[in-house]
């Protein structure tokens, strides 16, 4: 996966009325001109209807690994969409749900000891995700059966995988994961940064710098929230800038929305949406664009729901927007070296030198 790579998220059940891979892949030459690299799907497993949220349940209630919900499709239609990405020059990436399963998951009546127990019973270490069981990652069995599961999707096309709260599960599996799979299979983290607090409760979380050596990427939730906060007023920008300078060695995966958290559009009018927008393609790390969110669509799909985006609406200055931070990216060179520094209190100074020594200065006000 390049440095500066441009993934796009999609909620299958919610990117169309219909809520198939055939209409994804309808959909897949209007992705393609946006100058996509990635395409990552949300879980397209069935899920599980036992202690089910919503109507249609969350898509991180997985049920059956090895299936395909059958409001998507058939296999055959997940293999007509991969095969129709490729031939357009993109790659499609998995989310995988490791940490957890449905509570009516056919694991749990083949091997109930693959899950975590407390006190003797199964149980999950967040107590408000009320629809799922924790699996227990750091046994032997659990990891080769999850393993058994990557290379069933990739023997069907898929060219690698976004791992679900990736920051619970050992670093290990990843380690052996790589090394059974190979380099060229793409690795992206959903880490937490909430760390201090889950360790305090007694859990195993690996500090990001342990997972760098395995992954393509991670999420930019360190300082993606003190983003989120000063944006909504709640912090200054020193907290940002601090945030980004202790970071400022890793590859992040740069996003300023995604299907947990509100629309960027409901946050920033278009002039500092712009701004921010100018910001993500200057500084190092991929970006990341969830569906719809290139159009400046305000509602986000409800996780529970069926919820189609509506692609009938854009909003033309904010279209244009993302295809010129797209175009900057992809002419954005490697970044050996970045520092932050603060202007004033909206405004701040980004140095970069790149790997051929070049070296560059842009003052972004937010």
């Amino acid at each position: 996966m390049k440095h500066n790579s441009i993934i796009y998220q999609i909620f299958p059940r919610n990117h169309s009325k219909e809520g198939t891979f055939k209409k994804i892949e309808e959909d897949l030459p209007r992705i393609s001109s946006l100058g996509i690299d990635i395409i990552y799907l949300m879980p397209i497993h069935e899920i599980g209807f036992k202690e089910r949220k919503g109507t249609y349940g969350s898509p991180y209630a997985i049920k059956d690994y090895f299936s395909i919900s059958k409001d998507l499709g058939t296999l055959e239609d997940f293999k007509s969409l991969v095969s129709s990405i490729h031939k357009l020059g993109m790659k499609i990436i998995l989310d995988m749900v490791f940490n957890h399963t449905s509570p009516d998951n056919n694991l749990l009546n083949e091997h109930e000891e693959y899950y975590y127990h407390k006190d003797g019973k199964i149980c999950n270490k967040v107590p408000k995700w009320t629809d799922i069981v924790d699996l227990d990652t750091s046994k032997d069995d659990t990891q080769n059966y999850l393993i058994k599961v990557l290379k069933y999707w990739i023997s069907n096309g898929v060219d690698g995988f976004r791992f679900d709260v990736a920051s619970f599960i050992p670093i290990r599996f990843f380690i052996k994961a790589r090394q059974e799979l190979g380099n060229d299979i793409i690795f992206i983290a959903e880490s937490i940064y909430e760390h201090d607090k889950f360790r305090q409760k007694g859990f195993l979380v690996n500090d990001d710098n342990e997972m760098y050596p395995t992954f393509n990427s991670l999420y930019n939730y360190n300082y993606f929230f003190k983003l989120m906060n000063y944006i909504k007023g709640k912090e200054k920008i020193d907290e940002v800038i601090n945030e980004l300078n202790k970071d400022k060695d890793n590859l992040r995966l740069i996003c300023l929305e995604n299907h947990d958290n509100e629309r960027i559009a409901n946050l920033l009018e278009e002039k500092r949406l712009s701004n921010f927008l100018d910001f993500i393609s200057f500084i190092k790390g991929q970006i990341f664009i969830y569906a719809g969110q290139e159009y400046g669509n305000k509602h986000k799909p409800e996780l529970f729901e069926k919820d189609p985006i509506d692609f009938s609406y854009c909003n033309k200055n904010i279209f244009k927007m993302y295809l010129d931070m797209i175009k900057k990216k992809k002419k954005q060179k490697e970044i050996s070296d970045i520092n932050f520094t603060k202007i004033s209190d909206n405004s701040l100074l980004v140095k970069v030198k790149y790997v051929d020594d070049d070296e560059e200065q842009k003052q972004f006000i937010l």
